[in-house]
């Protein structure tokens, strides 16, 4: 009876993970249509333009500082919290381990804004260069990012940041890079090759539409994982339960 009970929980783990499978899968066949115009949604038409991103926004490099003087072991009136490439995981913004730098490091561009995209412009893996999130941390700290960083900041009045985004998740952004690193022994961007980069973009409320409808599918995938993980853990307690004779079954 037990394992029957564990058993089920294992098979709803498996459907769960099918599930997002198949909702990761959708994702990217919908990012393929949608962000090269092969498919348009609803009442938008007219022909995309070929754009270099420097067109429409900017890219910063990060702070520049000294591990041994300008660093501090928590928030002092005098740091900014500073984001390095470990805060950069599966597209998002992770603060699990964040350092705390010199204000007088920081140059006020140098402040993130909601709506920012951190990339990684530096790495001892070429793999992980061009890694990106973006940031929409809202609590209270004011965050910027190490030197081995970039910010893309977007131009609202010409472009969606989460549709320029989603052109930093794709294939042809991907490939772009590796050009960049190609025959290159030091894996290292300048933001000047950011801004050099060119996509086909539309008119700025299609930007917009398309930017939602994968942000809705980005939302669906995400409390699927956070059911999946409530799912685990309890499958967890239930094995500690049943497995030791704590709790019986009826």
């Amino acid at each position: 009876a037990i394992a029957a009970a564990l058993g089920d929980m294992d098979a709803l783990l498996d459907g769960l993970d099918r599930l997002i499978a198949k909702k990761r899968d959708l994702k990217q066949a919908a990012m393929q249509q949608l962000l090269t115009g092969q498919t348009r949604l609803p009442g938008f038409e007219g022909e995309w333009e070929v754009k270099q991103l420097g067109d429409v926004g900017r890219c910063l490099r990060g702070v520049s500082y000294r591990g041994d003087s300008d660093l501090s072991q928590y928030d002092t009136e005098h740091t900014k919290r500073l984001l390095r490439s470990n805060n950069v995981q599966n597209s998002s913004v992770v603060t699990d381990d964040v350092q705390f730098v010199n204000i007088d490091r920081v140059e006020p561009l140098q402040i993130l804004s909601q709506q920012d995209i951190l990339l990684c412009m530096a790495n001892g893996s070429k793999a992980l260069v061009g890694k990106s999130a973006l940031f929409t941390i809202n609590d209270g700290y004011e965050y910027t990012f190490g030197a081995f960083m970039g910010c893309f900041r977007t131009n609202p009045e010409v472009a969606n940041s989460n549709f320029v985004f989603c052109l930093f998740q794709t294939g042809l952004y991907r490939d772009y890079i590796n050009n960049l690193l190609a025959g290159s022994s030091i894996n290292n961007l300048r933001p000047s090759s950011i801004e050099s980069l060119h996509f086909s973009l539309p008119q700025l409320g299609e930007q917009t539409a398309i930017a939602t409808v994968l942000s809705n599918m980005d939302a669906e995938i995400e409390a699927f994982e956070q059911r999946r993980k409530k799912t685990y853990g309890l499958k967890q307690a239930m094995m500690q339960e049943l497995l030791t004779g704590r709790t019986r079954l009826l």
